[in-house]
């Protein structure tokens, strides 16, 4: 499988140091550090040479079950492709929360994802997490930048995690942000979905991703939105629970961009194309190019493409 474009390292960036964190700190803390940052004064674009560790993290059978039913993933999925997110989403509060991080860690803009299993995962492994920043990238609005994150089993990488953030009104540095070039004439009507209001509500408890724009209309008035919208995380997750045959997955790569905010309550349409099988040695590759839209159809909220093997 191809590796996903516009993600580039790290350049001109000192070798990170590593911090082990044996314990997480608790979300209330790391929410309270995002909050107290809010008022931190612009600095120069340069990202903290850091690299943190969770040298143990399970793939808990009771979390994943929460995580795949508010997800639409069902047992034969069986370890939902996004979830390990979850297991680095900690990290990510801690490494944009560092005072040597540049920006406030609220109001910045989830532009892009890319996940990549690279092995098979199983209920109840053990997995060591790490996290450090990768690449400045250009974007007309802003600096934008990369959060890598891989897991290890037993030495082996099993899955990559590219977060692309934007911070608005900066003067940008490095390379440009490449933009996804799906097939869009050739997508279909595949799903509608009704969103309820109480949805960015169950992924928070689900994730951890206690953002404020997703909870409630008054928390999201105060960041500029009309009331809460879902998490990004969630549409992509989303869409692959619907895509996924009923297999468990060997491996798979999917990459999707973010685009206008999906309100809630609201309801969203997913579009995409026919399945693309190319032929392999051990198992065919499938691709769908995707979209979530509105429910007319018109404006998208996320634009992705998703290639997989099964077992």
């Amino acid at each position: 499988m191809s590796e996903p474009s516009g993600i580039g390292h790290a350049y001109g960036m000192a070798r990170p140091k590593t911090v082990v964190l044996e314990q997480l700190p608790a979300p209330a803390k790391l929410y309270a550090r995002a909050l107290s940052g809010v008022m931190k004064r612009g600095r120069p674009a340069q990202l903290p040479a850091l690299r943190l560790v969770r040298p143990a993290a399970m793939l808990d059978p009771a979390a994943i079950e929460r995580y795949a039913r508010v997800c639409g993933f069902i047992p034969e999925h069986g370890v939902p492709l996004t979830f390990p997110h979850l297991l680095a989403f900690p990290l990510h509060l801690v490494m944009l929360t560092d005072a040597a991080f540049p920006w406030p860690a609220l109001g910045l803009v989830h532009l892009a994802n890319h996940v990549r299993l690279r092995r098979s995962l199983a209920y109840n492994e053990i997995l060591r997490v790490e996290v450090e920043f990768g690449a400045l990238l250009r974007h007309d609005k802003g600096q934008a930048f990369v959060l890598h994150t891989r897991l290890y089993r037993r030495g082996e990488a099993v899955w990559d995690g590219d977060s692309v953030y934007l911070k608005r009104g900066v003067a940008p540095v490095g390379d440009p942000l490449a933009a996804l070039e799906i097939h869009r004439d050739a997508l279909q009507r595949m799903a509608r979905w009704q969103l309820p209001a109480q949805l960015g509500r169950d992924y928070a408890h689900a994730s951890g991703d206690y953002n404020p724009i997703h909870l409630t209309m008054l928390s999201a008035k105060a960041f500029g939105f009309p009331r809460a919208i879902a998490h990004g995380m969630w549409t992509l997750a989303r869409s692959a629970a619907a895509l996924q045959p009923p297999k468990p997955l060997a491996e798979a790569l999917v990459s999707a961009e973010f685009k206008l905010p999906m309100l809630l309550p609201g309801d969203a349409s997913l579009w995409t194309t026919m399945p693309a099988t190319a032929a392999a040695a051990v198992a065919p590759t499938t691709t769908r190019d995707l979209e979530v839209r509105d429910a007319a159809g018109e404006k998208p909220h996320l634009r992705g493409r998703f290639q997989w093997t099964t077992l």
